[in-house]
């Protein structure tokens, strides 16, 4: 394991042109993984990234744990496996965990209107439509005075569900998917209604803490600065620093507190997503119940083209997965026994993700 000193900024050493950081902690390299390793090593030389994980799990064992290139270019700080990542829609799937462990308990069911808890929306969505998109409720396309609900930052979860309930259905509830994060929030809000206690502070208790996601959080009253990845964009073969949505004013990573964007605001690292991701493949062991993994994994989207679960899309061959605007990709492949955790910051990296799926699926069949 690399020292921890690599996650302070090394500005006094000069970096050899072209070449590529590489940290290796799953054991030696082998010759199997040469292409991938070179796939990945070439991305970031060509600036197309400036740095990614990629944690891979076949059956019990991590058969590929490494960090390429750089956390942040201007302060030549490397990547390590140990970074954390601002994790966008890939928090969709932690969350929707959350709220599933109410329904295992009976204190919620996936049929309950939001009207049970919100009397004044007239609406008929209910628990298992805003989980799958199919709510009626705005999706990220929605004019900016809709979107506002979730991409201010000083708000508590319930101001923004009644910003949120306040504008018109965009659509009658089950008859179109539309993806957004407003119906995640007010499923957090659903959740704060039925536990009295704050949604960042439930998942703590039922999810994080118990399959020991301890670098998992909205919130963090430490700067983790250092520890954070930093967001860039390739632009013309160069690589352009951009700010997070969440991002403070003197420090990148989680804030000390404000709002807690249900569908979109975590922050984690390889080693705790790849944990989430073999207790999804392990059909919920110690949080929830194999009937509700199950109900997560089955699409949800009725009739419609989309194919979404609960949190999770549902991929044609047979992959379960969710995504985050910022480049992370977490997927599993039931059938395989197989998990994969890729963290990148950096927009618009469809075509690199489907490339590593590939070379992930070739190498681990």
């Amino acid at each position: 394991m690399i020292a921890w000193l690599l996650l302070v900024p090394l500005l006094a050493q000069e970096l050899t042109p072209l070449r590529v950081f590489v940290e290796k902690s799953a054991g030696p390299p082998s010759r199997e993984t040469l292409p991938l390793r070179a796939f990945l090593e070439r991305s970031v030389a060509e600036k197309r990234i400036a740095g990614v994980v990629l944690m891979v799990q076949k059956g019990d064992r991590v058969v590929f744990r490494e960090a390429f290139g750089d956390a942040d270019v201007e302060a030549r700080q490397k990547m390590t496996v140990s970074h954390m990542f601002m994790m966008a829609s890939s928090t969709k799937p932690f969350s929707a965990t959350t709220v599933m462990t109410l329904v295992d308990t009976g204190k919620l069911s996936l049929d309950d209107r939001v009207s049970k808890f919100y009397p004044a929306f007239t609406g008929s969505s209910t628990v298992r439509q805003l989980l799958s998109h199919t709510s009626g409720i705005f999706g990220n396309n929605a004019p900016p005075e809709a979107v506002k609900w979730i991409r201010t930052m000083d708000l508590s979860i319930q101001q923004s569900v009644a910003g949120i309930l306040a504008q018109p259905l965009a659509y009658a509830p089950g008859t179109q998917y539309s993806y957004g994060g407003a119906s995640f929030e007010v499923a957090g809000g659903i959740v704060e209604k039925i536990t009295g206690q704050s949604f960042d502070a439930y998942m703590k208790k039922v999810l994080l803490e118990p399959l020991g996601l301890h670098d998992t959080m909205f919130h963090s009253s430490a700067d983790l600065s250092a520890r954070v990845a930093a967001m860039y964009s390739s632009r013309n073969g160069e690589l352009v620093r951009v700010p997070t949505l969440t991002d403070g004013l003197s420090r990148r990573g989680p804030r000390p507190a404000g709002f807690v964007l249900v569908a979109g605001g975590l922050y984690s690292t390889g080693d705790d997503c790849l944990r989430f991701l073999r207790f999804h493949l392990e059909k919920g062991k110690r949080v929830l119940s194999e009937q509700a993994v199950r109900a997560m994994r089955t699409k949800q989207t009725g009739d419609l083209k989309q194919s979404y679960g609960l949190g999770w899309n549902l991929l044609p061959d047979g992959i379960i997965a969710h995504g985050g605007a910022y480049g992370t990709d977490l997927w599993f492949h039931p059938e395989r026994d197989l998990a994969v955790a890729l963290l990148i910051q950096s927009p618009s990296v469809g075509k690199f993700q489907q490339e590593v799926r590939k070379l992930v699926l070739d190498l681990w069949q």
